[in-house]
């Protein structure tokens, strides 16, 4: 029994300690964060990648769904009907709110065309519901992109040694890999379409120095570096179609071979020709 009770202290300490935040906590310290100059450059990356991505995926219906509901990453896109999720109503919100949770949301199955997913599984408690009521919402063959940080990366690094000093909620997430990830979008039936990865510099907090790093963007794109500090995957929702069950025959005869059609019956009645005198 002791040893059980001080497991559970454990347990709860380090959540404490480790665990991720409350979107009440870490949507406004995000939202802060993304004002200061690495923020910026973050994001700025962020939406120049999105636009490449989000001008070939069309339809009627968009949803975003992000810790700061502030921010719009939606700009590329040319669906005019965008909605953005906020969790509660005093949030401001960068297109027409809609308040809700965002592991449940109230809206019926198969209405959404594209999905955009702005580092809320990052921040998410439960990042497998999540995945399955973006799943459940949208349409066949819609699409689902997922803006994440990708913790195999100099940021992610950063992360890994900061979260032993500091509590702030931006050093507190998840750290999906994108391997576990595009592993739970396949169970899901989610298939991924493309993967992107941006943000090569390294995360210095001087905006000069972020200016005269901006050449590690050039050639981080051009010769594919793994070590981003944010990826973008766009998935489609793949639907199986049914296969048909042709009805059995009603005859036995066989069809004639190449041509489909039964042959003549053999009881049938020959006709006699009357010859005519």
């Amino acid at each position: 029994m002791a040893s059980s009770k001080w497991l559970y202290r454990f347990r709860a300490w380090k959540h404490r300690r480790f665990g991720v935040p409350g979107l009440q906590r870490s949507g406004p310290e995000l939202s802060a964060w993304f004002r200061t100059p690495l923020g910026r450059a973050v994001l700025e990356e962020e939406q120049n990648c999105l636009e490449a991505q989000l001008e070939d995926l069309f339809g009627y219906h968009l949803l975003q769904m992000g810790v700061d509901p502030s921010i719009d990453v939606s700009g590329g896109s040319r669906i005019t009907h965008r909605v953005m999720v906020a969790h509660h109503a005093r949030q401001r919100a960068a297109l027409s709110p809609l308040v809700a949770d965002h592991h449940q949301l109230p809206l019926p199955p198969e209405s959404v065309d594209l999905l955009i997913i702005h580092h809320m599984l990052d921040y998410s408690q439960t990042p497998h519901q999540l995945l399955r009521e973006a799943e459940r919402v949208l349409i066949p063959r819609g699409h689902l992109v997922i803006v994440g940080f990708n913790p195999v990366s100099g940021f992610g690094l950063v992360r890994w040694c900061a979260r032993w000093f500091s509590d702030r909620a931006l050093w507190r997430h998840q750290g999906l890999r994108l391997g576990r990830l595009l592993d739970w979008l396949q169970l899901l039936d989610l298939q991924p379409a493309q993967v992107r990865r941006g943000f090569f510099r390294p995360p210095v907090t001087y905006p000069g120095a972020l200016r005269r790093l901006h050449w590690l963007e050039r050639w981080g794109k051009r010769l594919h570096w793994p070590g981003g500090a944010f990826y973008v995957v766009v998935a489609c929702k793949e639907v199986g179609g049914a296969i048909p069950i042709k009805p059995p025959w009603q005859t036995a005869e066989r069809p004639v071979p190449g041509f489909g059609v039964s042959p003549l019956r053999r009881h049938q009645k020959t006709v006699k020709s009357t010859r005519y005198r």
